[in-house]
């Protein structure tokens, strides 16, 4: 038997996780749906022709995501912070990919799709509920082609990386750590993108937030500049080698408490 991954071994550990925090995380989906019909009520509009926009649905469908998902995220390896519980977990017959593996699973492919799902249960029922004569009632469409809606699930698992890795790294209080850290870094990088577009372009630029163009005045003239679109391809792969330094991050941090 492969001492790096084993089907049965990660089935075992995947079952005994679900056992043990399985109540909790039903209890915590049924608050977060019931939060997400609350919202979704409060924006019916039963005197409009269309009682809930598609806009109020996305809205929604993103504070929910983004918050419950990015503080579910946070916890994902919170018994390793504590010293405790970190023993009993690090002694668990299985490997560092394997135990790696069941909270990354959990922390996006499962949470999605228990999000994705129970979002469209609630809101096709706010929808039927809100629904009369002469009222046209549409459902948000994540997956269109036409609206790409389907890339906020891109950006939320270039978030969720970064949770991922704060819940290893921080020892208390991931979600704040982690979100003030990454609020600095954002800080930071626009500082920093600013002073190369002021010593590159112009001296008196305002503030100049990366991968965007840049505004100046020269000569009573104003002039824009930016990269021509196909040159702004490399972006998402910016991103995605992000997601993945993060999640590699969080597994060597997970391997190094376990040596």
């Amino acid at each position: 038997m492969s001492q790096f991954f084993s089907f049965s071994r990660f089935g075992r550990l995947f079952g005994k996780h679900t056992a043990e925090h399985g109540r909790g995380y039903l209890l915590g989906t049924g608050v977060v749906l019931g939060l997400v019909a609350l919202w979704l009520g409060s924006n019916v509009n039963g005197s409009a022709d269309e009682p809930l926009p598609v806009g109020n649905q996305i809205g929604a469908f993103v504070a929910g995501l983004g918050m419950a998902g990015l503080l579910f995220t946070s916890t994902v390896f919170g018994a390793y912070g504590d010293k405790r519980q970190a023993t009993a977990a690090l002694m668990l017959p299985a490997s560092t990919w394997e135990k790696y593996l069941v909270g990354w699973c959990y922390a996006l492919p499962v949470f999605l799709a228990v999000y994705v799902a129970g979002f469209y249960l609630v809101d096709a029922t706010v929808l039927h509920v809100a629904a009369g004569p002469g009222k046209v009632t549409r459902l948000m469409p994540l997956f269109s082609q036409k609206d790409k809606l389907y890339y906020l699930l891109i950006g939320y698992a270039v978030l969720s990386s970064g949770f991922l890795w704060g819940s290893i790294y921080f020892q208390k209080q991931q979600f704040i750590r982690t979100a003030f850290a990454g609020l600095l870094g954002g800080v930071a990088l626009a500082l920093a993108n600013s002073l190369l577009a002021k010593a590159l372009v112009a001296p008196g630029l305002n503030m100049v937030m990366p991968f965007s163009g840049v505004n100046f005045q020269e000569g009573g003239e104003w002039y824009h500049v930016t990269l021509p679109a196909h040159y702004n391809g490399w972006v998402p792969w910016l991103f995605l080698a992000l997601m993945l330094l993060c999640w590699a991050g969080a597994y060597a941090r997970l391997k190094e408490k376990e040596v």
